[in-house]
């Protein structure tokens, strides 16, 4: 795959990433660049030898914003009443009928266990109050 065309491929998966390729002294340097989530200020920006290695940096960038967002919510839901248990890579909401829902995080968005989106990460107050009201649609 050409530079441009694996550029464009990795901007497709990581959308919300400036990502741009040119040689430097050393050759090949590729970067990626975007600010950090919604409350955390910065900029975030990585560089690497090739697109491949690229790639694997950002999955580990986006993996390190899910956990950080996920932990958030499950903060905001236990401040709301909402019993959670939170994982690195889910949280768990119990209904008051007993019943368990399954949150994930991928690609910026929170999604129920099935797929569904629930929203962005960067929409903490909007996700927090769709799981409300999931939960308290729960039959007595």
């Amino acid at each position: 795959m050409s530079g441009n065309a694996e550029v464009r491929a990795l901007t497709e998966e990581f959308p919300d990433w400036l990502i741009e390729t040119g040689d430097d002294a050393l050759g090949a340097d590729w970067r990626a660049g975007r600010p950090l989530a919604v409350g955390c200020g910065g900029f975030v920006g990585i560089h690497a030898a090739d697109a491949e290695v690229l790639r694997e940096l950002l999955e580990t960038a986006e993996h390190c914003d899910h956990r950080l967002a996920l932990r958030r919510l499950g903060a905001e839901l236990s401040e709301r009443g909402v019993t959670v248990r939170t994982y690195v890579t889910n949280l768990i909401i119990t209904r008051p009928d007993g019943r368990e829902l399954l949150i994930n995080c991928k690609r910026g968005t929170f999604r129920w266990a099935m797929g569904q989106d629930i929203g962005p990460i960067v929409d903490i107050s909007g996700v927090v109050q769709d799981v409300v009201d999931a939960v308290q649609r729960s039959p007595s």
